[in-house]
């Protein structure tokens, strides 16, 4: 910031002795034979350290000068690989118990994947977790209290008794408790209770299948080993190596980017100079989801799972910023 004062401050002071000089000169009697001062830019070159405001007097103050464009292309293709997201979940009494059956199921589900061509670098697992399932019940207690108690307490004494039941901030048993008052001395209170029914344990795998017409034999495969306990949360397609379809969609962009920038200067009446600045941006990764009909979803058990994976588009931004000739 300092600096950028300092060479604004020797600017100036160079603007003003530019000034002077040239009175100067238009006052004297040395002038050209036909009057003229002379070439302002040669006398600024002459005094040092000047080629800078030469410079700011030629092309004028514009940072942003010139025709700024921006130009998209896109490629389109097949996809060439499947990705399903599939996985076992079993609920048990135990942990353990509950860990063995998840255990042997997805161990069917892997055979099936390797049976189906799909090598184990293919294979990775994305998430497996061991947690307490709970469910929630309702339990009415009552109580009662003696009659020297009952006519000592008046209402407000009433409620501060009933507000002894309220369990502790936390308490991770009760969610919610509701007291209510049946009959003279008889207090009872409603409770919402957490009940430990078993442990759930979730195996899942994502799983790259380079041979996409086997992707319905390989779901219809992990359902009849894995039975009740599969999931298939997601599927979906992509094509591995994008580059040729990048350089597609860019060969494309530049064109629209010149095509543009030669219309923009004939309708603005000035004549396009050099490429100064060039860019891309918005390499998009294409990917595309299925829509899955399978027996596992409500269908036939003899319907085998119906996949499509349609076509993707790989798109490309470029930006650039063209000189406006002179």
């Amino acid at each position: 910031m300092v600096q950028a004062i300092i060479k604004s401050k020797k600017m100036l002071v160079l603007l003003g002795a530019t000034l002077v000089l040239l009175l100067a000169v238009a006052c004297t009697s040395d002038a050209t034979e036909d009057g003229s001062t002379g070439d302002i830019a040669g006398i600024l070159s002459a005094l040092g350290g000047s080629e800078s405001a030469a410079q700011l007097l030629r092309s004028g103050s514009g940072a942003s000068t010139g025709i700024w464009v921006n130009g998209t292309g896109k490629a389109t293709g097949d996809p060439d690989l499947g990705v399903i997201s599939l996985g076992v979940e079993a609920l048990a009494d135990s942990a353990s118990e509950a860990r063995g059956i998840a255990a042997g199921a997805i161990d069917a589900t892997i055979s099936v994947l390797r049976a189906n061509n799909i090598a184990d670098r293919d294979m990775q697992t994305s998430q497996f977790s061991i947690s307490p399932r709970y469910n929630t019940q309702e339990i009415t207690r009552c109580s009662s209290a003696s009659s020297d108690t009952r006519d000592a307490l008046d209402a407000e004494d009433v409620e501060a008794v009933a507000s002894l039941g309220t369990p502790a901030p936390g308490s991770p048993e009760v969610i919610e408790m509701i007291v209510v008052q049946e009959e003279k001395g008889s207090e009872c209170r409603v409770e919402f209770e957490r009940v430990l029914v078993g442990y759930q344990v979730t195996n899942t795998l994502t799983v790259k299948v380079r041979n996409i017409d086997s992707m319905g034999t390989i779901i219809d495969g992990a359902t009849e080993a894995a039975g009740n306990l599969i999931r298939i949360n997601r599927v979906s397609f992509t094509i591995e190596d994008t580059k040729p379809l990048q350089d597609e969609a860019r060969e494309e962009a530049i064109a629209d980017l010149l095509r543009k920038a030669d219309a923009m200067a004939t309708l603005a009446g000035v004549e396009l100079g050099k490429l100064v600045y060039l860019t891309e941006s918005g390499g998009v990764f294409p990917q595309s989801f299925a829509r899955m009909e399978s027996a596992a979803f409500g269908f036939a058990g003899d319907q085998s799972t119906s996949l499509q994976a349609g076509e993707l588009d790989v798109n490309v931004s470029v930006q650039g910023v063209f000189a406006i000739a002179p």
